[in-house]
């Protein structure tokens, strides 16, 4: 493990309180792929999984709540962030096998497993491929791929996923425009100030740099090969607690519906008055539900 000093948002921390501890960042590397991550706290491991187009950032507002009962880790997924490219490529089963191989190279034993978004259907090819490992698992604002996201797609006429999917031509458009592409996906959180200038500033110092966009499409384009992996690892159901978060003002309780088909015995919520991008948006009422849900499953 090696100190990962001038990582994007050292300096960003604004959503910190003064009295709690930053977040230290570090890297490491496995299986080829240099991971790049942030750690705050002790106790029980909690490990925080962002989603596009975001980075280990978007959890700045949850981790020092957390921390004062549990170890946090915030990872940037493969591709993104300062993570480093994996040269399987980038998709949902892939990913979720490195973030174990991270875990067993940190020596963490048993981890809670939160997902957002992309960081969502990752969390969950990770608990079910490796459920010994996993000892909760959290999904956050999205469904699953084959349980509910075709439907949420058309439903919310989410364009966005065959744009992306057509090779090259994401990249050609967006290239010398990322703040353009950027500010419309955050459209809610920017008018509330949830996510602000400045924030932006942080996670486009991220997908300016040369193939993190094109990453990020990446993860779009193998939706139909992690689509047909999650309905493999959907067999099984998942044997550890399990918690749904949906957004008020983007798919309500369709994570919930989602999760329940492969975890019968799901909890749910959903956090009114929130977009999306709910660890930015609503991180009190986020942690007032994540937070009890953490502190039983570590009985389990």
């Amino acid at each position: 493990m090696n100190d990962a000093n001038g990582m994007n948002g050292m300096n960003g921390m604004n959503g910190m309180n003064g009295t709690d501890e930053a977040p230290e960042h570090r890297e490491t590397t496995v299986e080829g792929v240099r991971l790049h991550w942030v750690r705050a706290g002790s106790g029980t491991p909690v490990v925080l999984l962002h989603g596009w187009p975001q980075t280990w950032y978007a959890w700045r507002k949850v981790i020092p709540r957390l921390a004062r009962d549990h170890e946090v880790f915030a990872v940037d997924l493969p591709g993104l962030g300062d993570s480093g490219s994996s040269p399987r490529g980038h998709g949902v089963r892939i990913a979720a096998d490195l973030l174990d191989a991270w875990r067993a190279e940190l020596g963490l034993d048993r981890v809670h497993v939160v997902g957002h978004d992309l960081g969502g259907p990752i969390g969950y090819a990770w608990a079910a491929a490796h459920p010994a490992h996993v000892r909760s698992f959290t999904l956050l604002a999205v469904p699953l791929h084959g349980f509910g996201l075709t439907e949420l797609i058309a439903r919310a006429g989410l364009w966005h996923f065959g744009f992306f999917a057509v090779p090259g031509l994401a990249e050609e458009l967006a290239e010398g425009r990322e703040r353009i592409l950027l500010e419309h996906f955050y459209g809610h959180a920017m008018e509330t100030g949830a996510i602000r200038p400045a924030d932006v500033d942080t996670y486009l110092r991220s997908y300016t740099r040369p193939g993190r966009l094109a990453n990020g499409f990446a993860y779009y384009r193998n939706v139909p090969a992690d689509t047909a992996a999650i309905a493999e690892l959907a067999r099984t159901p998942l044997p550890m607690p399990t918690l749904a978060i949906g957004s008020g003002r983007a798919g309500g309780p369709a994570p919930l519906h989602s999760l329940g088909q492969v975890a019968p015995a799901t909890r749910g919520a959903v956090i009114d008055d929130s977009g999306h991008y709910l660890p930015e948006e609503r991180p009190s009422p986020l942690l007032s539900v994540l937070g009890p849900f953490l502190t039983e499953a570590d009985r389990s």
